[in-house]
């Protein structure tokens, strides 16, 4: 008889625990959707997706659309086909909201098979240049930053080791966090072009990077400098990490194009092999990094000994550079052959 009795409050209280389970995980479940909705960046103009376009980068389409460069990292998450964040190129379509996407079905037939493996042409030749990072670039304004190192832990005016504790003058108003990282640079002298005269923009000098080590503040952090390339110092610009691509394929160029260097990144009178200089030509140019110029001296008048008369030397081959930082007027380029030293106002070709 008690065994009855006590059956039926068993079967209730089981099936009332799977209720609550079940009403557990839907409320589990809609909390979820909830936290991911707000963490969800709101987009600007409600726009889904953009085109990228020349001299954009995901740090900038993030600063457009989030309102703040910081959050490139969720932008570069949303688009999985971005296999490396600093490879965006004009063209592509960038995905600003979280979409579910739509795969085509493809029916396979394997009876029908055109793919031959004598057929696969070989890989292109890729250029890898491990300073790439140290390069620096012509920027056509002074490149923007959003904060600035104000000390160091011990205080000093200059800042070289790694490891150094910084402060930086950006905090919770700029939506900062542990973790994220920063360029620290230096905009130098304005760079004239050599034959024409005209200002052409400045010098960018990459100093190292520096990581948020705590968030002191609405705009206070402390930061330990995690690579250094040059002496940094109080003030010296930061903005966010922005890689630079170390490793180019080798591209033939589309059109005839000629143009000059317009410096070299240490400033002196001539450049080597190996060396970074900049040139006067850019994305507005159709150049893409991997594009490859070949470098030559002016032609010069000589003296005729003979007859007195002057005579034109045409223009002579000295050398060579792949390009591996693009911006809109102006390239970053690395010399990878050279016979001769080669100077400011040289010509440079582009290979096609």
């Amino acid at each position: 008889m008690k065994i009855k009795l006590i059956l039926p409050f068993l079967i209730l209280f089981t099936a009332l625990s799977v209720a609550a389970d079940k009403a557990g995980d839907k409320d589990m479940e809609s909390k979820k959707d909830m936290e991911s909705k707000s963490t969800e960046p709101q987009v600007k103009d409600n726009v889904s997706i953009y085109v990228v376009r020349p001299g954009d980068s995901l740090w900038k389409i993030s600063k457009n659309f989030y309102n703040t460069p910081v959050l490139w990292p969720r932008l570069w998450k949303l688009n999985p086909a971005i296999d490396k964040p600093h490879r965006i190129y004009p063209g592509e379509v960038i995905s600003l909201k979280r979409q579910i996407p739509r795969l085509p079905v493809v029916e396979f037939d394997p009876e029908k098979r055109d793919f031959i493996i004598g057929d696969i042409d070989p890989p292109p030749p890729v250029f890898y240049f491990s300073k790439a990072h140290k390069a620096g670039f012509i920027s056509h304004d002074e490149w923007e930053h959003m904060g600035t190192i104000i000390n160091s832990e011990p205080p000093r005016i200059m800042i070289a080791a790694e490891n150094t504790l910084a402060y930086i003058n950006l905090g919770t108003e700029k939506n900062v966090e542990v973790g994220d990282t920063f360029t620290v640079f230096k905009t130098s002298k304005i760079v004239f072009h050599p034959v024409t005269k005209k200002r052409i923009g400045y010098k960018v000098a990459i100093l190292g990077e520096l990581e948020v080590h705590e968030v002191l503040g609405e705009n206070l952090s402390s930061a330990k400098i995690t690579a250094s390339n040059r002496e940094m110092h109080r003030g010296a610009r930061i903005r966010p990490t922005e890689e630079f691509v170390k490793e180019v394929i080798i591209r033939k160029g589309r059109d005839r194009l000629d143009g000059v260097i317009l410096e070299n990144r240490n400033n002196l009178l001539y450049a080597a092999q190996n060396d970074i200089v900049y040139i006067d030509a850019g994305s507005q140019d159709n150049i893409v990094p991997g594009n490859t110029f070949s470098i030559f001296q002016h032609p010069r008048t000589v003296k005729d000994l003979d007859t007195g008369r002057n005579l034109t030397v045409p223009r002579y081959k000295i050398g060579k550079l792949v390009v591996i930082n693009v911006r809109r007027h102006v390239s970053t380029g690395v010399v990878i052959k050279s016979k001769r030293q080669i100077s400011k106002g040289d010509i440079v070709s582009l290979d096609l």
